[in-house]
């Protein structure tokens, strides 16, 4: 429940701090006097969206804080942990609107997001004023009303898991046939490019190979050129080992006369030997370098046609051997197609028994649920001052959808002798307030947001009436806290509590609104104002007979 509002520098109030009571508590005031900016602080609190408008003229900023006892809202916790805030028994949420146009949130002192708070929110306070009643006449409304009434949750949550994998199964199934047009209109090109790569017989790493043999050949082909023109110089007539021997030969000659040169044709043996050497290894070297002409323009024509198929495709040689696999793989699921979609379908027509069968479940139950329904709204919308009106719920087939395949809508006829329309088109606004109050007062234990806050729900009625309105909403505060602005006093009579707000001029020539929690004798005074006169002593008299009367009722 809310256990506590303050409110700084917001519109007219300047400051104020009060406290709520369970049960039904009334809040009064003289028109203008600032109710409507306590309901824009508490739709402020729990989400609603700020203004820099809401800022008291010449403050900086707004501030509203409201203390609330969550020990028995488990959804409130659960928001809570999530986000990581302690939270015990106790809730603070205050809210800073800043000149600029930003604002500030914080819960138990921890800044959230402004979605996070709007989820909090709804587990802690709903807020029926006139818009909000207005949502009474959207369908969608109507058919959640008689889901919450009928106890429909556990049917819901199953049908709505069929309804996802109905859906889902449609998605594929288009999905199949779309992408099994496509296939077959790119059968002939898809069937050519696979068997133009699978003759190519791409093998990962071929071109590095192929590149590092036909660059191997090129360096051989070097070195035979420079083995073969040094061969020359060795070999031949004229050639350096023919000259060498010769020269080899006269030194011989000449040493068996000339003594000294006998060292020298050593010498020259031993440099006879290197040069054998030499010879006998460029002659190995020419022999081992031979190159097989076959085979290396078998590798330049292998890569060509590589390179030739990467200019094709424009991509590399990893890109071609990967668009042979999706090409066999589309064509194989082309094959498959028939089989998967075949199976697909038995999927859906499987799925749409199950939802089916679900459907007229929740139908049933609906169906169930608007007997009683029906009958409970009708009964207190007679003792709210429509004696003649009657009330039903219409429910009729129409094509599956998220919440089933029913629809459904209220209809009336608020006085006797009309046919029932529709809810949507049928009551005034001030008839639209009652069904909405009826319907808080018929499914007030089922119901488990702990505060309910109605703005001028009793507006455009009288006398007795008023009093069964006050009565209705002291029903409801038995399992809620109810929060109501009301123009009449047989509703504020019998709340439990009531607040007034009062507006005045303070010695600065400034407008202030005021919020106060009225004790007994301050309750028969606003009471009497309300009857007209707050200084008459008949007024007065009246007021406190009518407290006194409901208080003992």
């Amino acid at each position: 429940m809310l256990e506590q509002l303050t409110i700084r520098n917001f519109a007219l109030i300047e400051e104020t701090t009060f406290q709520f009571g369970s049960g039904f508590s009334a809040i009064t005031g003289e028109t203008g006097a600032g109710k409507s900016v306590l309901m824009g602080a508490l739709r402020v609190v729990v989400g609603g969206k700020t203004l820099p408008t809401m800022i008291r003229h010449g403050a900086d900023k707004a501030f509203v804080e409201a203390t609330f006892d969550i020990s028995n809202n488990v959804e409130a916790k659960t928001i809570l942990a999530s986000e990581e805030i302690d939270a015990e028994d106790d809730l603070v949420i205050q809210r800073e609107i800043l000149a600029g146009g930003k604002n500030r949130t914080r819960v138990n002192g921890v800044i959230v997001k402004q979605s996070v708070l709007q989820d909090l929110g709804e587990t802690l306070i709903q807020m029926h004023g006139q818009s909000d009643q207005l949502l009474l006449r959207d369908l969608r409304t109507q058919l959640k009303l008689l889901d919450d009434y009928s106890g429909s949750e556990a049917e819901l949550k199953t049908y709505g898991e069929y309804w996802a994998e109905f859906n889902r199964l449609e998605e594929e199934l288009q999905k199949t046939e779309e992408n099994a047009r496509n296939l077959a209109e790119q059968k002939e090109f898809l069937t050519f490019q696979k068997n133009e790569l699978e003759k190519a017989n791409l093998r990962d790493g071929e071109e590095a190979a192929l590149e590092e043999k036909t660059s191997a050949a090129s360096k051989s082909e070097a070195k035979m050129h420079a083995i073969e023109e040094l061969g020359k110089l060795f070999d031949g007539e004229n050639g350096l080992m023919s000259q060498f021997e010769i020269f080899q030969s006269k030194i011989r000659q000449y040493s068996s006369k000339l003594p000294e040169m006998e060292e020298w044709a050593v010498k020259i043996g031993d440099a006879y030997d290197s040069l054998s050497f030499v010879e006998d290894a460029l002659r190995d070297a020419e022999e081992s370098s031979e190159l097989d002409p076959v085979e290396l323009d078998r590798a330049n024509t292998r890569l060509a046609q590589i390179q030739r198929l990467k200019r094709k495709y424009r991509t590399d040689e990893a890109g071609l051997i990967d668009l042979l696999a999706r090409r066999r793989q589309e064509l194989d699921s082309l094959e498959n197609l028939d089989a998967d979609l075949a199976e697909i379908k038995k999927n859906i027509e499987k799925t749409k028994a199950k939802l089916a069968e679900v459907a007229n479940t929740l139908s049933e139950k609906r169906k169930a649920g608007k007997l009683t329904l029906d009958a409970k709204v009708e009964e207190v919308l007679h003792s709210l001052g429509m004696p003649k009106a009657t009330f039903c719920t219409d429910i009729s087939d129409e094509a599956y959808s998220a919440t089933g395949k029913d629809r459904v809508e209220f209809c009336m006829a608020p006085n006797l002798g009309e046919g029932q329309k529709p809810l949507r088109i049928a009551v005034s606004g001030g008839e639209l307030s009652r069904v909405l109050l009826a319907f808080k007062s018929v499914m007030a234990e089922e119901d488990h947001v702990p505060v309910l806050v109605f703005d001028e729900v009793d507006s455009g009625i009288s006398g007795e009436i008023g009093n069964n309105v006050g009565e209705t909403l002291k029903t409801i505060g038995k399992f809620h806290q109810v929060l109501a602005i009301t123009h009449l006093q047989q509703v504020a009579c019998r709340a439990s509590s009531h607040l007034a707000v009062e507006k005045h001029e303070n010695g600065e020539g400034r407008t202030i609104s005021n919020v106060k929690l009225l004790s007994y004798n301050e309750r028969i005074v606003e009471i009497a104002r309300m009857l007209g006169d707050a200084k008459s002593p008949t007024s007065l008299a009246h007021a406190k007979e009518f407290l006194e009367e409901a208080n003992a009722s």
